[in-house]
């Protein structure tokens, strides 16, 4: 690790509070101690904290929402293990970090194996525990910015590898492509370029080649597989500015 990450481990828990709270991380907290309840929301203060205190509505809401962090009380809830595995595995959250407390029952290295990204023991320290938040906010943003989706309606032109050019609209975006509607008939499938003008205060032009994901109807799924260097720069700095609105 660079002096950069060090650097930013130093910065105060302030400017972390500050960062989470505009770009709207969400985390979710399985746990029914209160000690560890108040030591978590002392540290995650300034985002979206959700607390469950049960495995059951836990693994439910793992399964129906997405949550850019997790703390999991491994050892201090029911099933708590195959909470972690859960999260670590449902479509939505895979690619969440994951911070597991154990107490005994659950190793570190076991804790580790079931996707943990960090592992903390009881009794709990907050100075730790702040530490390993602090040096996960980058991932979390990542994270963040990979799965949600911004709203908004751009026009755009979608060329297929025959050279036919067929006019959309982009109806949403992401970090890792985009959801967009044909206005002319057509059928895509394969690789795509899409070329469309992102609406910031430069107007800048961008050009991706991208590959078709899923289609209902007139509608298609686009990831991204290459973008020039200054079209992907401005891309997220594009998306950033939107997650600070």
């Amino acid at each position: 690790m660079g002096p950069l990450f060090w650097l930013l481990l130093l910065l105060p828990l302030e400017y972390w509070r500050a960062y989470h709270y505009n770009v709207r991380l969400n985390s979710l907290l399985v746990s029914r101690d209160s000690e560890v309840q108040q030591a978590v929301a002392e540290v995650f203060d300034g985002i979206e904290l959700r607390t469950q205190d049960d495995s059951i509505s836990a693994l439910d809401l793992i399964g129906r929402s997405h949550f850019d962090g997790f703390i999991i009380d491994c050892d201090g809830i029911e099933r708590g293990s195959e909470i972690v595995a859960a999260a670590r595995h449902s479509r939505s959250n895979r690619k969440s970090v994951i911070f597991t407390i154990v107490s005994g029952k659950t190793s570190v290295a076991a804790a580790t194996e079931l996707g943990s990204n960090f592992v903390l023991e009881k009794p709990l320290d907050t100075a730790r525990l702040s530490t390993y938040f602090q040096s996960s906010v980058r991932q979390m943003e990542m994270e963040h910015r990979r799965y949600f989706r911004y709203e908004l309606s751009i026009d755009a032109e979608v060329v297929r590898r025959d050279g036919a050019i067929i006019s959309a609209q982009i109806l949403n975006v992401s970090d890792g492509g985009l959801a967009l509607r044909l206005l002319d008939r057509a059928h895509l499938h394969g690789s795509v370029t899409l070329r469309f003008t992102i609406p910031n205060a430069q107007q800048t032009p961008l050009t991706a080649v991208a590959l078709i994901c899923w289609s209902r109807g007139p509608v298609f799924g686009i990831r991204f597989f290459g973008m020039p260097k200054e079209s992907g720069a401005a891309y997220a700095e594009w998306l950033s500015s939107m997650a600070l609105v």
